[in-house]
This record gives C-alpha cells, structure tokens and sequence, in this order.
C-alpha cells in the first residue's frame, strides 16, 4: 500500500516503512519521492517505534537508516541510525533499538488510570468524559439542531456508559452540571 503522509498512522499502532524502491514493478525510483509502506504489527513488536528509511542516491545506490520516534509524558525522542555510520543494515538497527529500550527505561509511560484523568488537548469541556454534542435531524426541508451535554465513563465491567442531558430542556449551565454529576457518580460506582 502506498501512502502520503507517515505520521497518520503512527498513533494506530501501525509501523512505516520508508523505502525508495517501488515493490510493485520491482525498479529503482529515480528522483522521486520516497515510497511510504505499511504493515501492521502487532503489539510486542520488536521493531516497535522504529521505522527505516530508505533514499534512493545517485545511480543504483540507495542510502538508508532506521529512525526512532518515541514520545513519553508529552516529550519526544527522535534520532536516525544510518546504515553506513554504524556498518550496515542490522547494526544501525541494533543501536537504535539500545537507544528505544533506554528511553522506555529513562521515561515512564502514562497509566491508563493517569490518562483518564489527563484532559487531551481538544478537551473543549474543561472536565474529563464530558462533551458537548449537536444532533441534527432533518424533516422535510428543514433541518432541526438539538444540542446535549454528554457524560462519559467506563464501568465496573469495562463497558463505555453515557448520559446525554438536552440544553434545550435544562439549560446551558444545568445540563452541563448534570452531565458533570452523572459522570462523578459512574465513576464512584464503577470504584465499589
């Protein structure tokens, strides 16, 4: 499969490859741009957070390396590991898996627990699990915009729970309470 852009894919879990040569006809590509492919991997992936690179040179020669990209806590790592600096394909790839397992070590991961807590950065709500939604329906010719404030949270069981309260029927402020409460108190449920 061949697509534009690396970084669509890297919070899938899905590792890219970047090489200069088209698999398909099996002939180098000369002055274009490199080919992106994908695999998906699974979980315990050796290779996890490392990707390789290739670039096509002058004539048949290619240049190539393998690129780590980590980010913990907010804060990201990146360093290449060329083919030639560190003698060849598979000593740049064990050098940067050394630099990978130094950083997993150094840094710590955030929880699943502490992530749930963290608001993300297009948290527009201020408050965790709350949202504000707008469903429209359409009759006739018109169109008909209901607006809610939804609680969200996941239960005892590990199932997702929600609650919507309508601004319509409750008001701006209230709905918002309420979806604030209903959220508080799945929680403290989902705790017993």
């Amino acid at each position: 499969m061949i697509l534009g852009s690396c970084s669509e894919f890297e919070c899938l879990g899905i590792q890219v490859f970047i090489t200069g040569r088209s698999w398909e006809s099996g002939r180098d590509r000369v002055n274009h741009s490199p080919v992106v492919r994908t695999e998906l991997m699974a979980r315990k992936n050796p290779r996890r957070n490392i990707a390789r690179i290739e670039v096509p040179g002058e004539g048949r020669k290619i240049y190539g390396g393998w690129e780590v990209r980590i980010q913990r806590r907010g804060e990201r790592f990146s360093k290449y590991f060329s083919d030639l600096s560190h003698g060849g394909k598979r000593l740049a790839l064990q050098a940067a898996k050394v630099f990978r397992d130094e950083i997993d070590q150094r840094y710590k991961r955030y929880s699943v627990k502490d992530l749930a807590a963290k608001p993300s950065a297009r948290n527009r709500s201020g408050q965790v699990g709350i949202r504000l939604h707008e469903q429209t329906d359409q009759r006739g010719e018109f169109d008909y915009s209901y607006w809610y404030w939804i609680a969200q949270w996941t239960d005892g069981h590990g199932r997702r729970r929600t609650r919507s309260f309508s601004i319509h029927r409750h008001g701006e402020e209230e709905a918002y309470r309420l979806a604030c409460e209903a959220r508080n108190q799945g929680i403290k449920q989902a705790k017993r």
